[in-house]
């Protein structure tokens, strides 16, 4: 009784009290779950590097010492959202001995202007001691001396600088004769039937490929293909097809900045671009017209192309695909191009071509086709390569993302391009529907007969070669007496050869150079700038050993048993030729020379290929992988938030 009267008399206070615990007890476990939760997020750890582990915590105190470089006026390294990685470059720069002390940064402070009443206010608004702040200035400092320092190895050293600067620089004077191997051509007999045998079975399994120091003949055959196509030519659809003025209004209006002419009340500049103004419709309307017919055949042509693969493909695109790739063939035999043309050239005419066996680069040189290709920009394929990715010759991989053909299998229709004239730009043109119908892979001749000509004509170029390097020794061997001049004014019976060779009537024409002069060849001239670096030299054209076997002649010992003349020999196979060359002198290099291109190379090194190095140095996914950062696993559950 007593207690009821409690309640009724101190229910109200007795309520509040009992929400209030309630409270209490829902509130207190939510705030310690809430502290608990950022010192989780806090100390989420991120990942490791230099043996040390980064969490949270260290990605936030990286991104406050980058907010305040940032507002002290320092250009950023980073952005603030790649704060883990400017920690990274801080860490690399102390792991690697780079440390900036107060007094360096006091001292660099001071050069730039920071008075000590800036370094007051630094104090005070961040609160921090100068010692810091000296230590904060000191991490920024020492990541941007190392980059400048390795920066700085990627160009080359003093001593490989001045070694380049000499090879490009130094030059020498040297006298240069020319012998021609096709010029003894008519002292080389006919070979017997042992000697062609011969030297058919050492070339039939390779290609040729000759190098500058010798002959490499070959005559196995490379991966053929025979191809056929349908086609149809904008230029004979144009021809029918008809516009009307309402047509040409529109595509004129749709098109107007195409159609300008010169303004005649505007002065003309000197050689330059007179201005332009707009041209009216019934000025452009012609233009107009052709252009749309022009643009209206290409399309009708594509359409059509379109509709031929539309049909000649549906066999195929039912078929699966083996396990190499390729789509299976459906059954029975393969329709006819020539029957689809007939069926398909009813309002315009469908072109059929059919191809020889033929390599890649024959197959790029066919008129049209040759220039078509699938796709746009860095991914075009070209239709020659195309036609070469086809079952019997490719293999493919399973990367490889690229169209392969089955023979007979209708290819994606390509299409060449051609610049339009007026908007200067290259548009794709006309489209082929072509496929391969027959796959030869790289191989050997079957026999001698099959090449034998080519064997008879490379049989005697190589003797004629090895004739070449007996003359050019032996006149080397002169040239080291009596001088290269000398000696070639000596060399009566090599200029007998010679002469006859030009004379000869029985010298196979295709074995000639058309221009050849070998009289002319043989006469010493001296190229004018020869360096050891140099590529080419005229009459000569592309050259790769001859400059520096040239000076080498100037670095050997001078003795009483050397020749009086310094004089080298050397071939140019590939070219089907021997150099005589003699060294008259190499110039000096003056000290003065060097140092200028040292105070050009001080520039370089500032230019943007010194710039595009930092941006790429600097990278977050580089400056991971540079400090060896193993990001840390993922826990389940949301992420820590970015700091």
């Amino acid at each position: 009784m007593n207690m009821m009267k409690i309640f009724r008399r101190h229910g109200r206070a007795m309520l509040m009290v009992f929400m209030a615990l309630l409270l209490v007890a829902f509130l207190i476990p939510n705030t310690i779950q809430g502290c608990g939760e950022r010192d989780r997020l806090r100390t989420l750890r991120l990942g490791e590097a230099y043996g040390r582990t980064i969490s949270n915590e260290t990605r936030a105190g990286a991104r406050a010492e980058m907010e305040m470089l940032g507002n002290m006026g320092f250009p950023p390294l980073l952005s603030l959202d790649s704060a883990l990685e400017y920690y990274l470059l801080t860490e690399e720069a102390r792991y690697l001995g780079l440390r900036i002390g107060r007094e360096e940064v006091t001292n660099w402070l001071r050069q730039v202007g920071f008075s000590d009443a800036v370094a007051q206010r630094l104090q005070t608004r961040y609160r921090r001691s100068w010692n810091e702040i000296c230590a904060m200035i000191g991490r920024w400092m020492a990541v941007n001396r190392l980059v400048q320092m390795q920066a700085g190895a990627v160009f080359e050293t003093l001593p490989r600088e001045a070694l380049a600067f000499r090879d490009q620089n130094q030059q020498a004077v040297a006298q240069l004769s020319v012998l021609e191997s096709r010029a003894f051509l008519h002292l080389v007999p006919e070979p017997t039937e042992e000697e062609l045998l011969a030297f058919f079975e050492e070339c039939k399994g390779r290609t040729t490929a000759h190098t500058e120091e010798e002959l490499v003949f070959g005559y196995r055959y490379p991966d053929r293909v025979r191809i056929e196509y349908l086609t149809v030519d904008p230029e004979k659809v144009r021809q029918k097809v008809q516009v009307k003025n309402s047509q040409v209004r529109q595509y004129f209006e749709d098109n107007a900045q195409l159609y300008t002419k010169p303004d005649p009340s505007a002065s003309q500049p000197a050689g330059g671009q007179p201005p332009q103004i707009p041209m009216s419709f019934e000025e452009a309307r012609e233009l107009a017209r052709e252009d749309l017919r022009r643009v209206r055949a290409i399309e009708e042509a594509q359409e059509l192309v379109n509709d031929l693969y539309h049909e000649l493909n549906r066999p195929w695109a039912a078929m699966e695909k083996d396990a190499d790739g390729f789509t299976l063939p459906p059954a029975g035999d393969p329709p006819s191009l020539e029957e689809l043309r007939s069926r398909f050239s009813m309002k315009y005419e469908v072109e059929y071509y059919r191809s020889e066996l033929v390599d890649a680069q024959q197959l790029q040189l066919l008129p049209g086709f040759g220039g078509a290709g699938l796709g746009e920009g860095q991914q075009r394929i070209s239709a020659p390569t195309l036609a070469f990715r086809v079952k019997g010759i490719v293999t493919r991989t399973p990367d490889d993302r690229a169209p392969v053909l089955n023979v007979y299998e209708p290819a994606p229709v390509v299409t060449n391009r051609q610049p339009d004239l007026r908007t200067r730009e290259s548009r794709p043109y006309q489209a082929y529907l072509f496929r391969v119908v027959e796959v030869r892979p790289s191989e050997p001749p079957a026999s001698l007969d099959e090449v034998r000509d080519r064997v008879v004509q490379d049989w005697k170029l190589a003797k004629a070669h090895e004739l070449a390097r007996t003359h050019a020794q032996a006149l080397a061997d002169r040239a080291r007496e009596m001088g290269l001049p000398a000696a070639v004014e000596a060399a009566t019976e090599l200029k007998e050869i010679l002469t006859a060779a030009e004379q000869a009537s029985t010298q196979p024409a295709e074995a000639r150079t058309p221009t050849a002069n070998y009289l002319a060849s043989l006469t010493p001239f001296t190229p004018a700038r020869l360096t050891r670096s140099s590529t080419f030299l005229e009459r000569l054209g592309s050259v790769e050993k001859l400059p520096r076997a040239l000076f080498a002649l100037a670095e050997g010992a001078t003795t009483d048993t050397a020749p009086a003349h310094r004089v080298t020999v050397l071939p140019m196979a590939s070219r089907f030729r021997w150099v005589v060359g003699e060294l008259v002198e190499v110039k000096p290099l003056y000290e003065e020379e060097f140092q200028r291109h040292l105070a050009q190379l001080a520039q370089r090194r500032q230019s943007e290929e010194l710039r595009k190095f930092v941006t790429e140095w600097r990278q977050p996914e580089k400056v991971q992988q540079r400090t060896g950062f193993i990001s840390a696993p993922r826990a389940s559950g949301p992420p820590g938030p970015a700091q």
